[in-house]
């Protein structure tokens, strides 16, 4: 096999490009030497597009970056629609990001967003040659967080998407044009009414497999939690996600949008967010039910209470930063009602997740549009072909989500 080259990854990613970044990244007028690329994700954990590592040698210094890029095969690019979810991501490093990393510092806080999310050094967004060349935090000694979660990984997590959701309510208080206009922008793209005949046959697929299990460990007769998770179903998932991704309420916020473990990294007791191809405008308990539940760290009642009280700690404490206060820009009783308004988007996201997070997914650099030769859009459960959980682990993980949201009062 021929060694991954720039063009393998865009057309657009060019030597002159990686010249400037590398300049930027080394504070130097160093010039580059030699250039290689390697996959930086293995087969099957990315998703909807692309990743890739490039290192670079010059003459004095030496640096790596990811890349990120459009899937290579056009119809399974055309079936993900990866280029919405691409421009989304640029529009996430192009606009929203400094616009929040200004905000937080116009208001003379002394932390800084951008420590907590990978730098951006270039970008490109046509449609078909779309990259973004970021910081390798690998480099600082970053890994990708997995579901099993330590305490001090979670409340790291917790924390970093507190100092998110912080800087974020900030920019809606004191520049609320500001924050309508980059508001604007972000159309619900991944629960949407267009998305739900190609989806909803997958979602339906997941839920059999979770109720399926549910019922292994309580009875559907007698169980509360088996009775309230059929009343929830009962309502259409697909319907509910919808709802609940797209209304924004009183008190909506820039969200992460899919803040499950693997889109953290962390090290020495610091997260740092990745991955924003589905940022959305929404309520800031979307990202935090959510990232609680996918969690196998959250077994009862207590430990989701004590994940809600190590986040809402950094909110007042990021917000203070700032020179704001919590009890009056988003006091504790606030955000209580908002987890019994839109806490059970948290578990639906779980249940479309754990089946898939338990099964073998597609390979995004492989061929697919001579295996699929007449489909106009590759069914999904062709794409991730879900099976039934085959451990433990993963069949408490779905009970404990259950049990915990009805316990807390959020189904």
């Amino acid at each position: 096999m021929l060694p991954l080259t720039l063009a393998d990854i865009s057309r657009a990613l060019t030597e002159t490009v990686v010249d400037r970044a590398f300049k930027v990244k080394t504070e130097s007028a160093d010039t580059v030497q030699r250039i290689s690329v390697t996959r930086a994700a293995p087969a099957g954990e990315g998703l909807i597009g692309a990743v890739y590592r490039i290192h670079v040698v010059g003459e004095h210094n030496q640096a790596s970056f990811v890349a990120k890029a459009l899937v290579k095969d056009e119809l399974l690019c055309s079936t993900l629609n990866c280029p919405m979810y691409f421009k989304r991501e640029v529009i996430f490093f192009s606009k929203i990001l400094p616009t929040l990393v200004a905000t937080q510092k116009s208001l003379g806080a002394t932390e800084n967003l951008q420590s907590y999310i990978p730098v951006c050094f270039d970008w490109h967004c046509d449609g078909r040659n779309d990259f973004l060349l970021l910081e390798d935090l690998a480099e600082r000694g970053y890994v990708s967080i997995q579901k099993n979660l330590t305490i001090c990984k979670k409340n790291a997590t917790l924390k970093t998407l507190a100092h998110f959701h912080a800087v974020s309510l900030a920019l809606r208080v004191k520049k609320p044009d500001v924050f309508k206009k980059i508001a604007d922008e972000l159309d619900e793209i991944y629960y949407f009414e267009e998305n739900r005949t190609w989806y909803d046959e997958y979602l339906q697929e997941a839920i059999k497999i979770d109720v399926a299990t549910l019922a292994e460990y309580e009875n559907p007769e007698t169980s509360i939690y088996y009775k309230k998770l059929i009343e929830l179903l009962n309502k259409n998932a697909y319907t509910l996600l919808i709802n609940l991704a797209s209304e924004r309420g009183s008190n909506p916020v820039i969200c992460h949008g899919d803040a499950w473990c693997c889109n953290f990294m962390y090290s020495n007791e610091k997260t740092v967010a990745i991955d924003f191809q589905i940022t959305r405008c929404a309520s800031l308990v979307t990202d935090l039910s959510y990232f609680i539940l996918v969690s196998n760290s959250c077994r009862n009642k207590d430990d989701f209470n004590e994940a809600v009280e190590v986040y809402y700690l950094a909110l007042k404490y990021y917000l203070s930063d700032m020179k704001l206060d919590a009890n009056e820009v988003f006091p504790k009783t606030t955000l209580e009602a908002e987890l019994r308004r839109y806490g059970k988007y948290g578990l639906l996201a779980c249940l479309t997740s754990f089946p898939l997070l338990a099964s073998e997914r597609c390979d995004v650099l492989q061929s697919y549009s001579s295996k699929y030769q007449g489909y106009d859009r590759i069914p999904l459960l062709k794409l991730w072909y879900l099976t039934p959980f085959q451990t433990e682990e993963d069949k408490t993980q779905v009970v404990n989500a259950v049990r915990v949201a009805v316990d807390v009062g959020i189904i």
